[in-house]
């Protein structure tokens, strides 16, 4: 089973396109980061969605946010204007979501309700 979750930073604002048969496809940079101060390492990854989460995630998240990201992990080789060859990893998405972790979302928790004690209930 191929599967990765990651949760990160969006680096540059999502791009949306459209394939001929229009098909939605959005493309973004997400840093995934780890470790502190001089030993902070930062991982970029490139994922991609499509179709309706692509749509919905373009309306959703912008650069700087923090997501998380879960879906297959995919490799591409190609031969670089050096004639390198060269192995990239990206993420096709079948799920992102808004982390509220780190996040500035306003949330109105719902009041805690106490109930009246009474001496049939021992709690």
């Amino acid at each position: 089973m191929n599967r990765i979750t990651v949760t990160g930073n969006i680096g540059r604002d999502p791009e949306l396109k459209y394939s001929q048969s229009g098909m939605a496809i959005l493309k973004f940079s997400l840093a995934d980061n780890y470790g502190r101060d001089e030993k902070k390492v930062t991982i970029w990854h490139n994922v991609t969605a499509f179709n309706d989460l692509a749509e919905n995630a373009a309306a959703s998240i912008g650069k700087g946010g923090r997501v998380t990201v879960e879906g297959r992990l995919t490799e591409d080789n190609y031969t670089n204007k050096e004639g390198v060859e060269v192995r990239r990893y990206s993420i096709l998405a079948d799920d992102i979501a808004l982390s509220l972790r780190f996040g500035g979302a306003e949330v109105d928790p719902m009041p805690v309700r106490k109930q009246a004690q009474t001496e049939e209930e021992p709690f």
